[in-house]
């Protein structure tokens, strides 16, 4: 029994030293040591089990500091989920938005296909897509005749296709990979789109391309009209810094606030699943709901969402 106690005393010394790092292994701004900032919602909850495994084994010290630590994470994501959804406008127009990066080498073509009929969005943004992926989700995109694509054969393709009419193009904002900047016609009311994927962040440099993407897309964006959402795969968490500094430069507003984490990615894991498929828009426009889709085969789970926009 006694020698029992000593392991889980080890054990939990240990886990309290992982949950320090926790907090101060993401503030140090260099690559890796930057990607663990992505995992605060899991270091937030593995934190509570080692407060509550040090309480019971009545490690004073220890506990102060398991606590300590779980308490500063709390304060990256709690003021997230705790948002509340905004109101929606007294006098708006109803859009629905799907977003999906597909995974290029998937061939889930027919489960994404009864997802885009099951859902019937006004506006489908997709990411990842080669021509292989566009020329198999053809019937299922017959409704939307109005579209702009650049499809590609590494992982970085991709699609904006609308019911609405559409006008616009991929642009290079920041790096060489495509973002589509377009204007959809919501029966009178512009309401300008953009569609990004920026590299993710895996070695330094990336990560650098990352930043330089989204910074470029937020400066496009602010150029935008009234009415603007950015949405894509933007490989950052909503308490990493390029998410941080990607709202404060835009000025846009969360689709998630109201609606929990919203975790998309990776599809195969819920334990380590982290919210990276995001959905900016203009603090006016209304969300109706926002939920995260059934699994259609790929890496990532879809995003789907009713937006209300504001007519005029």
């Amino acid at each position: 029994m006694e020698r029992g106690r000593r392991l889980a005393v080890a054990a939990s010394a240990l886990a309290v030293l992982g949950v320090a790092a926790s907090v101060l292994v993401p503030l140090i701004p260099v690559w890796p040591l930057s990607l663990f900032e992505h995992f605060r919602f899991q270091y937030l909850w593995g934190g509570a089990l080692v407060v509550g495994a040090c309480a019971l084994l009545r490690m004073r010290g220890w506990f102060d500091a398991a606590l300590i630590a779980t308490l500063v994470n709390a304060c990256w994501v709690l003021p997230d989920l705790s948002q509340r959804a905004r109101p929606l406008p007294r006098d708006g127009e109803p859009v629905r938005v799907l977003l999906l990066n597909v995974h290029t080498s998937s061939s889930a073509f027919a489960d994404v296909a009864r997802l885009i009929a099951d859902t019937a969005p006004d506006v489908i943004g997709l990411v990842e897509v080669d021509a292989r992926w566009l020329a198999q989700l053809a019937p299922a995109l017959a409704p939307y005749p109005h579209h702009i694509d650049e499809p590609r054969e590494d992982n970085f393709g991709i699609a904006l296709y609308s019911k609405l009419p559409l006008r616009g193009a991929t642009e290079l904002l920041g790096s060489q990979l495509p973002t589509v900047v377009a204007t959809v016609d919501v029966h009178g009311t512009p309401l300008d789109v953009v569609l990004t994927h920026p590299i993710p962040p895996v070695r330094s440099e990336p990560l650098r391309m990352q930043l330089s993407q989204l910074d470029a897309v937020a400066r496009r964006a602010h150029a935008l009209g009234p009415h603007v959402i950015v949405m894509g795969d933007f490989n950052a968490t909503p308490w990493s810094k390029p998410f941080r500094t990607l709202v404060a430069a835009t000025g846009l507003c969360d689709t998630r606030a109201g609606f929990g984490l919203q975790a998309s990615f990776p599809a195969a894991s819920a334990l380590l699943r982290i919210p990276i498929d995001h959905v900016l828009a203009s603090c006016a426009i209304g969300v109706r709901s926002r939920a995260i889709e059934r699994d259609v085969g790929s890496d990532h789970l879809p995003v789907l969402i009713d937006l209300v926009i504001p007519r005029g």
